[in-house]
């Protein structure tokens, strides 16, 4: 079987048997190493054991001082320590090293002899990411094939048992997870803060809270219903003063909330007049006089109220109109309509 038939199933072989996930490309400054910073073997749990022409590998790269590697199968291959970039699948990728066949001195000797490279980025002293390229002559850039990430063997490490090593791969992964997990969560967090402080809000929390209550920053820091689903140019609602409860004037305050365009469309079934906004108000009593401002409203405005009680609207008390105020005796809590007739 010739060398360029066996690179092609090796390839093959590993790419279909490694589950350590997808390379992840780099474009920062490759690392300063060398043949004798990188000796001595580094393994990877997913080709431990694994069988290919008569051989099983032993889930190692030995590197050796002289600049010569051994690969997984007990092939001797030639590190070239030249940190540099390549064109993988459209993508630039940095690498601190390549390795490859000893008559592959150059990246385009690989690409003459239809040979297959690797490149290995360092990420830190005692782990790298390593790539298997192959020449795809039909889009004219380097593809890849397995990918894997590699640990080195440290002395102690080295009467350790298969299942000990695979446990200790494992142990590493789920904490690489972790960390990318928590550099993900930290990104979200600056990303959703910028979003809240393009939309007037102080923070990404409270813009959450005034999605939840489907409200503009606006609606939400002033206690107030602006748009409501149904209602073209809706008279905005907040709370214009303070509750009055059992006859006495209090510092209690009421919340101010959207509703559903079904209850526009329920008090527009139910009375006559022009709707001018319908909102929840909720405050801390069973009834309470409760001034609502309500800007354009003119002294003297024939403006009736109504509240959905029990499935239907129930006619409101309207104390007082006045200039962009609107003082209601509600009766209890509720969803209260405003109307112009």
């Amino acid at each position: 079987m010739s060398r360029k038939l066996l690179k092609r199933i090796a390839v093959c072989v590993m790419t279909a048997a490694l589950c350590a996930g997808a390379f992840a490309p780099m474009t920062a400054k490759a690392a300063e190493v060398s043949a004798a910073s990188i000796a001595g073997d580094w393994y990877n749990a997913g080709f431990d054991g694994m069988k290919w022409d008569g051989k099983i590998s032993d889930g190692m790269l030995h590197f050796k001082e002289n600049g010569t590697y051994e690969d997984m199968w007990g092939h001797s291959k030639v590190c070239h320590m030249e940190a540099d970039s390549l064109n993988v699948e459209d993508n630039t990728v940095s690498f601190d090293f390549w390795g490859g066949w000893p008559d592959d001195n150059t990246f385009d000797d690989a690409k003459n002899n239809g040979s297959n490279v690797q490149i290995f980025i360092m990420r830190g002293s005692d782990s790298m990411e390593y790539g298997n390229l192959t020449w795809d002559s039909g889009n004219s850039y380097w593809k890849w094939g397995d990918t894997a990430r590699w640990t080195r063997v440290k002395k102690s490490d080295s009467k350790k048992s298969r299942a000990e090593k695979e446990a200790e791969e494992a142990e590493r992964l789920k904490a690489e997870e972790e960390r990318k997990a928590l550099e993900e969560a930290s990104r979200e967090a600056v990303r959703l803060e910028g979003e809240a402080a393009e939309q007037g809000f102080e923070n990404a929390a409270q813009m959450q809270d005034a999605k939840s209550a489907d409200k503009s920053s606006g609606e939400y820091y002033n206690n107030a219903v602006v748009t409501t689903a149904g209602i073209e140019n809706a008279v905005p609602v907040a709370q214009g003063g303070k509750l009055i409860i059992d006859g006495q004037t209090t510092n209690a305050s009421a919340t101010i909330s959207k509703v559903s365009a079904a209850y526009v469309d329920s008090i527009r079934s139910a009375r006559t007049g022009t709707v001018l906004n319908v909102v929840d108000v909720q405050f801390p009593a069973l009834g309470a006089v409760v001034n609502f401002y309500m800007p354009g409203v003119a002294a003297g405005d024939s403006i009736t109220a109504a509240q959905y009680i029990d499935g239907a609207w129930t006619d409101v008390e309207v104390v007082e109109v006045r200039a962009d105020h609107v003082v209601l005796n509600l009766k209890s809590n509720g969803v209260v309509a405003f109307l112009s007739n």
